[in-house]
């Protein structure tokens, strides 16, 4: 049996993930477990040989894999396709992308498949009130509007979300969370995650990510001068000297640093 789960929220994804694999041990008393994330080797061979060892002493067997999109090879494929219909085998797949087209048949029966989205706007909203309640924490309108917003503007919005939510639990503010202490828990939390958004700006090649990272920044309430300082710190080579280019314009009063920050990013 395949388990197919995919899709960019990762954190609802591994929830699913675990769900699951507490399940099945539960339901079989002796299993046999291998994991295997293939986007930081090829080692798809190691499943292979795992699923066809004969298992002698015990109920089911387990393969967890993790990115199987990140090998592109026939023999892989056929192993994929060999676990379709085995009844006390279970290859349990959490993948970011879609299936390739040598994979689709990951998206067809007998493939329990499902996909996590990225949770954005009302679904976010939803999702940040349950957690929220969950911790006992009370956000007035104007601050649950703000957090909202603040997470939408990032990628892996859930992981953010309760890792936001987790250390303003930990602050043991007064509830209701007033909007002007959610912004100062937000900005301390946001000057250590500066040098990360700087890396960010620099590592994506699309200027709609690029924007998206500097929207973040300027939302946290990060200082300009300080991110500027933080991409030159990253830089190498001829983005180092582009950066150099626009501290000479800021400094001559010819450009400011969010018009500097914001001229790089489409033109970088």
């Amino acid at each position: 049996m395949i388990i197919f789960l995919y899709g960019p929220d990762s954190y609802r994804r591994n929830l699913k993930l675990r769900e699951i694999l507490g399940s099945y041990q539960k339901k079989y008393s002796e299993t046999d477990i291998i994991s295997v994330d293939l986007s930081e080797n090829n080692d798809w061979f190691k499943i292979r040989d795992f699923l066809n060892q004969p298992s002698m002493f015990v109920d089911s067997k387990i393969a967890l894999v993790k990115e199987s999109d990140f090998v592109d090879d026939k023999g892989w494929f056929e192993v994929l396709k060999s676990q379709l219909k085995t009844p006390k085998t279970f290859l349990i797949i959490s993948d970011k992308n879609e299936p390739k087209k040598e994979t689709k048949f990951l998206l067809e029966k007998p493939v329990q498949f499902q996909f996590f989205e990225e949770l954005e706007d009302r679904l976010l909203e939803f999702f940040i009130k349950k957690e929220a309640n969950a911790r006992k924490l009370i956000f007035s309108g104007e601050a649950l509007k703000f957090f909202v917003k603040y997470i939408n503007s990032f990628n892996e919005r859930s992981w953010l979300a309760i890792n936001e939510l987790e250390k303003i639990s930990l602050a043991n503010f007064k509830n209701p969370i007033t909007l002007q202490t959610l912004k100062l828990a937000i900005y301390w939390s946001a000057t250590f995650e500066v040098f990360k958004i700087a890396r960010e700006i620099i590592s994506y090649k699309t200027v709609k990510e690029r924007i998206r990272f500097l929207e973040r920044a300027f939302l946290q309430g990060v200082s300009a001068a300080y991110l500027f300082n933080s991409l030159g710190f990253q830089a190498r080579g001829d983005t180092l000297l582009r950066l150099a280019d626009y501290d000479v314009a800021v400094k001559s009063g010819k450009l400011d640093y969010e018009e500097a920050l914001l001229d790089f990013a489409i033109r970088f």
